[in-house]
This record gives structure tokens, sequence and C-alpha cells, in this order.
């Protein structure tokens, strides 16, 4: 038995990404850099999972990265968005093609109109949302990021009304599963697909 939980354990220890599934909540009670979803315990951060057995709690925790890693053009990222308003986001980039980074690198999301339906004057992303995204500039020092670019897009967002749960209703829409709030996101094809894997509301 012994052997069993550890061999489980070294399983369990595998790399994550901010909104990857990492338990259900009947495995498990979310700990660090991990929260309730659903019927699953997310990730809140890039990390490695680390179970406690004996107390049947998940944590997240981070890894290292390499130093010398700056974020070039063509580049994936994930990162969370600290401020967003119209098609213009601030984002503290937080993984470079899915290797953790504490370099404190900020980016600035353009969100372009192409394949995009949404209202002028809101933005398709929202403070708190982590998002995947490519680099297509740095000029001026500056890390130029768009979602225009395959699988990029926001991977873990919540109702901004009332913080709870939320599922696609298309690329471009949420809806929240606790007050019915529905809102414009500018989607990931990874959260669409989830969303719809769901059972029904």
């Amino acid at each position: 038995m012994q052997e069993s939980e550890g061999a489980a354990l070294k399983r369990s220890e595998r790399p994550v990404l901010p909104g990857d599934k990492i338990a259900t909540i009947e495995e498990f009670v979310a700990g660090e850099n991990a929260l309730t979803n659903g019927d699953f315990v997310i990730s809140k951060k890039v990390g490695i999972v680390s179970p406690d057995m004996k107390r049947r709690v998940i944590n997240v925790l981070p890894v290292r990265s390499e130093d010398s890693k700056i974020p070039k053009v063509g580049d994936f990222v994930i990162g969370t968005v600290e401020s967003a308003q119209g098609a213009i986001a601030q984002v503290k980039i937080e993984a470079i093609n899915d290797q953790r980074s504490d370099k404190s690198f900020t980016g600035m999301l353009l969100v372009h109109e192409e394949g995009r339906k949404r209202s002028s004057f809101s933005s398709p992303v929202k403070a708190g949302d982590v998002i995947r995204a490519q680099v297509f500039s740095t000029k001026n020092a500056i890390f130029h990021l768009t979602i225009d670019a395959p699988d990029c897009g926001v991977i873990f967002t919540v109702c901004s009304n009332c913080g709870e749960e939320v599922v696609a209703l298309s690329k471009d829409r949420v809806k929240c599963t606790s007050c019915g709030w529905v809102e414009e996101r500018a989607l990931s094809d990874e959260f669409v697909k989830y969303s719809r894997s769901r059972p029904p509301q």
C-alpha cells in the first residue's frame, strides 16, 4: 500500500499551467496556488502538482525558471491580466513557452478586430483573467502580445459580477453558472472545448 501511494504521488508531481485540471473535488481539497472550479480543482499558477496524501490537499508549487529566458518574437506566453481598457491590456507574464518565468516581465496585449465579434466599448479580457498569447513585437523594449494566434485567448476566468464559475456560450461570450451574467471574453479554443465537454447546467 505504501509503495502504491508513493508511485501515485510521483505520477502526480507533474508540471501544470494556470487553468489546468489537477484533481476532482471528491479526491482533494484545493491547497496552495489551487482553487475549486465546478467539479474540479485547478491550478492558479505555473508550477508542479504536489498532493498531500494524508490531508487530501493538493498544492501547486512554483518551479525555478531559466534566468536567461527573455520573451522574443514568436514565443507563446501565459500571463495574468493586470488591467484592461478597450482593446489594450497590461499582462504580467508568468510563463514563456510553458516554462515558468519569475522575472516579472510585463506585456502589452493588443486585441485586433479580426475574427472577434465584440462591442467597441468593452474589453474582451478582464483584470484577473489568465491568457495565452504570442509575442509579435519587442519594439522599444515592450513585449507586444496578440491573442489572434493558434490556441491563444483567455484560458481561465470567472464572472466579473459575482466571481463564480463561467462557461462559454461561444468563442466570444461567457455565462455565469451562478448568477446568469453574460459578458464578452476573447476565449481560447481550449476554454471553449472544456465548456462544451461539461454536463448541461
